[in-house]
């Protein structure tokens, strides 16, 4: 058992989590895929459009007829016919002539440009003169351009976007191989917390976390359900825990993680048959009394009773457990996003520290303000757009210098 104060590093609880396989698959609608994680990588089944278009309103020519064409000397090229929307063109183009063709619509197999309408005038005698010279391709989509037969458009783990369903629609896919969601138990532990319909009382507290942890889980790409609220009952936490790890992929308990006589988290979460704990106590702030427990492939969570505490945590380790667990790639974007610190915070050697930040711009630069306060506070989530982050190594980060950010 990992004995409490013996603190692991945030990098060392995250290398412990690549150690869960990820969830099975399930096939869905594609309609119901927004959000949801690839589980294979999606190859073009065909050419896309698969026949060459027309981008606007115009002629199609062979580029080559319409070469050196200008106002004063235009090209007179006999029209032979008009392309129909949402059909095949059957018509033939040889050298000299012209077709009529509208946005979208699909070009002959000879013609290689489209000349747009407002560079083109009609002449007697079934003549169009076009007045300006193109190269072959311009005003043209061809029948590969948007994908190839084979091509990986979506790479595995990719969570679908508008643009991912947009593009497998193209192709009439009806049903996406996305991997399961993972579910997570999630229960409150202390004498002190009530229900958030009850008015407290004088020394109690309303559930806060087990909203914002499944609200988190969630958005995360996770599913929650709450399991409600347990006093400072040791075989009544330790039975609900067992509850939890029948019906999910991981349990959340939050509250009852420090070093306390009445601190039950640990226990309840190792008297499960084949847990082992991995963790009791991590060096971050907040979220320090963390605790990490396994149980095969499932996890077991013992989170930091103060809202703050709670939250950053989870921002840290449960997402990246949900991008474990559904194959997700780590987007790429967020490690490279930077503020300057409007002023100085201090920290801790030795501990890597997540400060509330507020997000404004001064001119082109990205501004964090510091949201002052401490982790039992959950103002200061709310009035949070991110967290700024400082190393290990260092003992704060000073005022106008660049910082990683993230994004809550």
């Amino acid at each position: 058992m990992a004995d409490f104060l013996t603190l692991k590093t945030v990098d060392q609880i995250l290398t412990l989590l690549e150690d869960f396989d990820p969830l099975p698959t399930e096939e869905i609608p594609l309609e119901a895929a927004l959000g949801r994680v690839l589980a294979a990588p999606y190859l073009a089944p065909a050419d896309l459009p698969g026949f060459n278009r027309s981008t606007v309103d115009g002629f199609a020519v062979r580029a080559r007829d319409v070469f050196g064409a200008s106002e004063g000397l235009p090209a007179a090229l006999t029209l032979v016919g008009e392309g129909r929307m949402g059909q095949d063109c059957s018509l033939t183009l040889n050298p000299g002539e012209t077709i009529r063709v509208w946005t979208g619509g699909a070009l002959p197999p000879q013609s290689d440009a489209v000349v747009m309408l407002e560079y083109a005038r009609t002449s007697q005698a079934g003549l169009v003169e076009l007045v300006k010279p193109l190269a072959p391709g311009e005003n043209v989509i061809l029948a590969d351009e948007d994908a190839a037969k084979d091509q990986e458009l979506i790479p595995i783990g990719q969570t679908l976007r508008a643009a991912e369903l947009g593009l497998m629609a193209a192709f009439g896919e009806t049903v996406v191989s996305v991997r399961r969601k993972p579910k997570f138990a999630i229960l409150a532990t202390g004498d002190e917390v009530v229900k958030i319909t009850d008015a407290p009382k004088i020394g109690q507290v309303r559930d806060i976390n087990s909203i914002a942890i499944k609200a988190l889980v969630e958005a995360a790409g996770g599913l929650g359900e709450l399991l409600g609220l347990v006093p400072d009952d040791l075989p009544l936490l330790s039975q609900k825990v067992a509850t939890g790890l029948a019906l999910a992929d991981a349990v959340v308990l939050t509250g009852g993680s420090s070093a306390g006589e009445k601190d039950y988290t640990l226990k309840a979460l190792t008297a499960q048959p084949g847990t082992a704990a991995l963790a009791h106590g991590v060096a971050i702030s907040p979220g320090k009394p963390l605790i990490f427990a396994r149980q095969g492939q499932k996890s077991l969570w013992g989170l930091p009773g103060h809202p703050a505490g709670a939250l950053v945590t989870a921002e840290v380790f449960l997402k990246a457990l949900i991008r474990r667990l559904t194959g997700a790639k780590e987007p790429i974007w967020p490690k490279a996003l930077k503020a300057r610190l409007s002023r100085s915070v201090p920290s801790a050697e030795g501990r890597r520290d997540y400060f509330r930040v507020k997000l404004t711009f001064k001119g082109q630069e990205l501004i964090a303000s510091p949201v002052l306060g401490k982790s039992a506070l959950i103002s200061t989530l709310a009035g949070a757009d991110a967290l700024a982050i400082c190393p290990e190594e260092r003992e704060g980060l000073e005022q106008g210098e660049w910082a990683d950010i993230r994004l809550l």
